[in-house]
């Protein structure tokens, strides 16, 4: 049987779990009831499918364009947390933050050309894909 989950439509998180016919963390509550209580957009569905909408509404709320930094900035971000995975790709120089911002999402700091820019993004990205998305500038 697929592990089930309360999920609000939207949201970066789970409101909980479901194992055994009962909602985790609600002093059993069936999911139905808790449904109810919690109102509308809440929904209950297989936890893979939770996790696929999750990410997607952290795709839309943290990752946005490239946008241009100044050399200071580029600076500090280099110097106020121990950079991670500090490559160069193809003449651009791309390190990201070693804090996560949410799950697997970060900033990532690039130079390229004299030109310095920042955006958040997956750690599992690629740095090839993320050098392209610089020279595309």
């Amino acid at each position: 049987m697929n592990q089930l989950a309360i999920y609000k439509l939207g949201e970066t998180h789970l409101q909980t779990t479901v194992t055994n016919g009962y909602c985790d963390y609600t002093n059993g509550k069936r999911p139905e009831a808790y449904l109810d209580e919690l109102g509308p957009g809440y929904v209950c569905l297989p936890i893979d499918e939770a996790i696929e909408l999750i990410e997607q509404a952290e795709e839309e709320k943290y990752i946005k364009p490239w946008k241009e930094i100044t050399a200071d900035q580029w600076e500090y971000w280099l110097t106020v947390l121990p950079p991670e995975k500090w490559q160069a790709i193809g003449y651009v120089d791309i390190f990201r933050i070693s804090e996560r911002l949410i799950d697997n999402i970060t900033m990532h700091c690039a130079r390229y050309n004299g030109k310095y820019y920042q955006a958040n993004r997956r750690t599992s990205n690629s740095y090839k894909t993320l050098a392209e998305e610089i020279k595309a500038i």
